[in-house]
């Protein structure tokens, strides 16, 4: 069963770039802007911001582990403030790791998947189970790709794409309206330290539109300012 990861920051950018690398690895992921009130469902994890309102995530943190039914939850502070007693305060409320602005996705990966291994070492913790859970995928009419296996069906035919191709169209189409950058697309598909020019999107964007044939369409250039996947 995957894990699941709750991400608190206030940042939307943030949230969905965090959100669309840690589903590419698999993990269940949920999203919230500002601290929440009750958990209905317990995470394996929290990926946690600490300058926010209407309380910060240093005291977020503190409430959670003064709750017996939240106690245990790995906490994982991503923040900017990066003093050396910013640190030891995470560390003295508990928290699992401390994660410096701005940070690399490749960090992020690792440090979570650290946590979590030692978390299963101890014994892990014990979500409350869904009484069902839906399939790990995204779609668009018979548009479908599955993250979890990290396959593409168009009109239930399995298509094969090359990884930067995969988790290219799985952004765009995660979002479906949203305008994202050809630097966003650069810096949350392509691997770190990567030297690749802007028509090296392009490229693949026109390689996408011939496999996913009549979807295609909907993988629409905004000339100057990046590409969308226009659907409903």
């Amino acid at each position: 069963m995957a894990k699941r990861i709750l991400i608190v920051d206030d940042e939307p950018d943030i949230l969905e770039i965090l959100r669309f690398n840690l589903e590419m690895e698999g993990y269940e992921v949920e999203t919230s802007e500002a601290p929440i009130t009750k958990i209905d469902i317990l995470p394996d994890l929290i990926l946690l911001d600490v300058m926010m309102a209407p309380i910060s995530g240093f005291e977020w943190a503190r409430q959670l582990k003064s709750n017996n039914r939240t106690a245990n939850i790995p906490i994982i502070f991503c923040t900017a403030k990066t003093t050396e007693y910013d640190t030891l305060m995470g560390f003295a409320l508990g928290s699992d790791d401390y994660i410096n602005k701005p940070f690399r996705i490749s960090e992020v990966k690792a440090r979570v998947k650290a946590v979590l291994r030692r978390a299963s070492c101890n014994g892990g913790i014990t979500n409350e189970e869904q009484s069902s859970r839906k399939a790990n995928t995204i779609s668009h009419e018979g548009l479908v790709l599955n993250l979890d296996k990290k396959e593409c069906h168009v009109d239930g035919i399995n298509v094969a794409f090359t990884k930067l191709e995969f988790e290219l169209l799985a952004l765009l189409l995660s979002k479906p309206g949203k305008l994202f950058s050809r630097n966003m697309i650069l810096s949350t598909v392509w691997p770190d330290n990567t030297m690749v020019l802007d028509r090296t999107v392009d490229v693949n964007i026109t390689r996408i539109r011939k496999k996913i044939g009549q979807y295609g369409a909907y993988l629409k250039t905004k000339i100057g300012y990046g590409y969308m996947f226009e659907g409903e």
